[in-house]
């Protein structure tokens, strides 16, 4: 009896060991449809709309996103200077990871922020932003996993920086103080960022 629940267990180990995160890799759309944005001082923004593009690239779920494949709408925020338009630019290639079974699920990405506004510079905004999402838990917040069931995964990231402007000016100041900048880790967030893989992926 103690010899074949042993034989049990090592069956049962094994099978775990050669499981697929992803059974069927390739490449995928992931459009998000809700999702809000904290930066410093700014009040709660909508960042609904993003979507990427990518490639599941094996049955260990690594993910590859090109930076042609990551965008993000315009947020227009109201400043004492009037409208401002904050507009991202993908700078770098994403990358990210996802275990269809556990529900874990992760991306990186780095994009560049324009202040577009009739005052402002051309080349005012901040040079970089380095977001880290994952349906794990982040600072406080915590996402809600991916489900093969119908492919949403809902992605949270409460632990980026966003330093202080750059190429504004004698504006600079004005609207780091405005914006709270720098903002530290914990000031920040990005949560209830619900997207859909499409195809949907499952592991075995």
């Amino acid at each position: 009896m103690k010899k074949s629940a042993v034989s049990l267990a090592f069956i049962f180990a094994a099978s775990l060991a050669a499981a697929d995160p992803v059974d069927n890799p390739e490449d995928f759309t992931q459009v998000f449809d809700t999702g809000r944005i904290k930066i410093g001082n700014l009040d709660e923004m909508d960042f609904s709309g993003v979507s990427i593009a990518g490639t599941v690239l094996d049955t260990d779920g690594n993910i590859f996103i090109p930076t042609a494949g990551i965008a993000v709408p315009d947020i227009v925020v109201p400043t004492p200077l009037g409208d401002v338009t904050i507009h991202f630019v993908s700078i770098s290639d994403g990358t990210g990871s996802l275990n269809a079974v556990t529900g874990d699920a992760t991306f990186t990405i780095s994009l560049r922020v324009f202040l577009l506004n009739p005052t402002l510079p051309p080349d005012c905004g901040v040079e970089q932003l380095d977001f880290a999402l994952t349906t794990g838990s982040d600072g406080t917040l915590t996402g809600v996993l991916y489900d093969m069931a119908d492919g949403t995964a809902t992605y949270v990231n409460n632990t980026f920086s966003v330093p202080v402007t750059s190429g504004c000016d004698f504006f600079g100041p004005l609207i780091d103080s405005f914006a709270g900048l720098p903002a530290g880790p914990g000031n920040n967030y990005i949560n209830n960022m619900h997207g859909t893989f499409s195809p949907i992926f499952v592991g075995s």
